[in-house]
């Protein structure tokens, strides 16, 4: 019941922004669309060099004072898509899944903040996705709600937080940590890539009236980015 309170709750927000536009593009979602992603994975077996930022970064768990300043931000002037995802991490943040991790600078300012996930909360992340990522392995964890404020955009943080945050999982007992990213999110795959992540399947959303079913179809070992494979095909 909660979680059917919180969908509800997006949708006060999306109305609350003046996104009725996206509300409208969301009903079409739903009643009839195709939704392709790629799962990475990162090997934390393989050895890998942290890529550096632009500033001096730290990263540590998320602090109740780091809310207001990650989940806070101004939503005017961005864009619907960027709304909607504002929306999710802050009803995701409602939900207490440990643990989210964020990237401060020098003088203690948030910059960046991520979930990392362990196998050992799959009911709370299996009943929050509702099967849109797989049951955790012992080995596995998730990574998802990647978010850097705007104002620190550029600097290259993504990949060296993210890269940070994922050797966390070894405090799990995790060789194995997986990320979801749209296909279309150019941008967020390279700083995947530069991560450390690797494509490794492909998640597909059907929906039909209103109802999703997921399907996870595996990639063949040593599967390139696409985009990598388009830049060699036009050399």
């Amino acid at each position: 019941m909660s979680r059917l309170i919180n969908r509800t709750k997006l949708v006060f927000l999306m109305v609350a922004k003046g996104e009725a536009g996206l509300l409208v593009r969301e009903f079409k979602r739903r009643l009839y669309s195709n939704e392709r992603s790629l799962c990475l994975r990162r090997d934390l077996d393989i050895p890998f060099e942290t890529p550096a930022a632009k500033i001096p970064i730290e990263i540590r768990p998320m602090r109740d004072e780091d809310a207001p300043k990650l989940l806070g931000e101004d939503d005017t002037g961005i864009s619907s898509e960027a709304v909607k995802e504002s929306a999710r991490r802050k009803l995701f943040f409602r939900e207490k899944v440990p643990t989210c991790y964020v990237a401060v600078t020098e003088d203690g300012s948030p910059t960046y903040m991520q979930w990392l996930m362990a196998a050992t909360h799959n009911d709370q992340i299996q009943a929050y996705f509702r099967g849109g990522v797989p049951v955790l392995k012992e080995d596995e964890c998730l990574l998802e709600f990647a978010f850097t404020l705007e104002k620190y955009r550029g600097m290259r943080i993504m990949p060296h937080a993210m890269a940070e945050i994922a050797k966390k999982g070894l405090d799990f007992g995790a060789k194995y940590i997986i990320t979801f990213v749209p296909e279309e999110n150019i941008p967020s795959l390279k700083g995947c890539k530069r991560a450390g992540f690797s494509p490794y399947m492909v998640r597909i959303f059907k929906w039909r009236c209103f109802r999703r079913r997921c399907e996870f179809k595996m990639l063949s070992p040593d599967t390139p980015y696409f985009f990598d494979s388009q830049s060699v095909a036009e050399t």
